[in-house]
């Protein structure tokens, strides 16, 4: 027996579409919530982290 989610997401409202998904997952772990949110601020950190890293590398170098 498994629990599985199936979602139909619209790309176009990500981040409302993602808040959907996460509050769906939540709900169903209640008792484990802390931990899921911690989880998921870690790999969005780490997102955040390489998107800035790759930003920086295309922003040419300013010489004074």
């Amino acid at each position: 027996m498994t629990h599985t989610l199936q979602v139909e997401m619209d790309l176009n409202k990500p981040v409302e579409e993602l808040t959907q998904v996460i509050s769906a997952v939540l709900s169903s772990h209640p008792l484990n919530q802390k931990e899921i949110l911690t989880a998921l601020d870690l790999e969005i950190g780490n997102a955040l982290a390489a998107v800035e890293i790759r930003e920086q590398k295309n922003i040419p170098e300013v010489i004074d």
